[in-house]
């Protein structure tokens, strides 16, 4: 007897300084690789893990959504430990379900939620490193509220994007932005339906020059219009992203 094909959804969430981001590559540690390796390990079947989004080297994930299609019986509950107790410590399986066909992580997303960390502090460190941008002078964060507010709406994000030409349409729709102090902890958070390659690290580089003086919060508007690349440099450092939330 044929076992039927099987639609399961996973919850994952990595350290991504330990990868060099979530899509496979030979020879070189990502996400994708370590979960297919240990799906197939626990299994027996190659199956691709397809992921809500592609998560670039150094930044991390709260809630990353992976669908992984199979014919193997296993109850999700087992597969879950069976996983968990093979994949290395900056990778785990928070929950798991069964899910229709036509479910795709990405494809079925309606919007996400990512948030960048920024940490004051009067010296580097390099422990901190890997988790946020340190800032040793503290920005206006009145200013940098202001100009998140105008990445709100639906905006060509060209200016934003690593590659604008690859994509057929640069614009983009922000539902919500915010940014708030926790002590010595600087959090930028954005609600989107779909982002760009970068876009988010350039949105969090573009409120870093506001509040530190390089640049006023209406230039963000002048962006959408001449979608001039070079005025943001290079983006913010990869290691304050979080993939926080895929919704459905």
């Amino acid at each position: 007897m044929t076992n039927h094909t099987r639609y399961i959804k996973l919850l994952v969430t990595y350290d991504g300084s330990a990868y060099f981001g979530y899509q496979f590559q030979p020879h070189i540690p990502t996400v994708q690789g370590e979960l297919e390796r240990v799906f197939k390990l626990i299994t027996g079947e190659k199956s691709r893990a397809v992921g809500a989004g592609r998560t670039d080297t150094g930044v991390h994930a709260v809630e990353q959504v992976v669908l992984f299609r199979t014919e193997c019986p296993i109850p999700v509950e087992k597969l879950i430990i069976g996983m968990n107790g093979a994949l290395p410590g900056a990778l785990r399986v928070c929950r798991a379900e069964e899910v229709n066909e036509d479910f795709h992580p990405c494809f079925s997303a309606r919007g996400k939620h990512y948030r960048y960390l920024y940490r004051l502090v009067s010296t580097r460190s390099p422990f901190l490193e890997r988790f946020f941008w340190q800032l040793e002078q503290r920005p206006d964060i009145v200013l940098m509220q202001e100009a998140a507010r105008a990445f709100v709406g639906e905006h060509d994000f060209a200016a934003f994007a690593k590659s604008p030409h690859q994509y057929e349409s640069t614009v983009r729709t922000v539902l919500k932005t915010t940014v708030s102090l926790d002590g010595e902890v600087l959090q930028f958070d954005v609600i989107g339906t779909g982002f760009m390659h970068n876009m988010v690290r350039n949105m969090a580089k573009a409120l870093y020059l506001v509040g530190s003086g390089g640049m006023k919060s209406e230039e963000i508007l002048e962006l959408y219009r001449n979608q001039d690349r070079r005025r943001l440099g290079a983006p913010a450092p990869p290691g304050g992203l979080y993939l926080m939330k895929v919704m459905y």
